[in-house]
């Protein structure tokens, strides 16, 4: 069976099986402020009720909006750290290495990590439930862009 043809029947299961834990939202670009950009980026909104309520070998569906795509995620640990941080390290579901392909951090009511497939690695990060997630090619580049300035900025050195 082929990986595409296996996450097809996954998602063909009844949703009571796996967790949803984001989806692209356009209500997440008008809620976060916009002074920089990143590289492919794309808005998502968080669940973060289901993501504080996450055990291991839980499988939750992780959506990438620049592929257009779930991933279906096997959760290979959940860790809760100092100051009520909760760590979620999770694999691809039909990866027989396991290695970790999702590394998601909640704090507080702040989602971040990064989630890594075939096709790229992305960064994600929320305020509250509203986020970003930002594609990193050739595992070179930075995510963060600064916006082209319209004016020239005057920069004064001290002496």
């Amino acid at each position: 069976m082929s990986p595409q043809s296996q996450l097809d029947a996954l998602l063909e299961i009844p949703r009571e099986n796996y967790l949803v834990i984001n989806k692209a939202s356009s209500n997440a670009k008008k809620a976060l402020i916009k002074n920089h950009q990143y590289i492919s980026q794309a808005y998502v909104e968080f669940d973060i009720r289901r993501i504080k309520q996450l055990k291991k070998h839980d499988i939750v569906a992780f959506y990438v909006p620049q592929l257009q795509r779930s991933y279906i995620i096997s959760v290979s640990g959940v860790r809760k750290e100092k100051l009520g941080n909760l760590v979620v390290l999770g694999h691809l579901h039909e990866d027989k290495s396991q290695r970790t392909a999702l590394e998601l951090r909640l704090s507080g009511l702040s989602v971040s990590g990064r989630f890594k497939s075939l096709n790229g690695e992305y960064l994600f990060r929320s305020h509250a439930q509203y986020g970003w997630i930002a594609s990193e090619f050739e595992g070179h580049r930075r995510y963060l862009k600064y916006p082209e300035n319209e004016k020239k900025l005057e920069v004064i050195a001290r002496k």
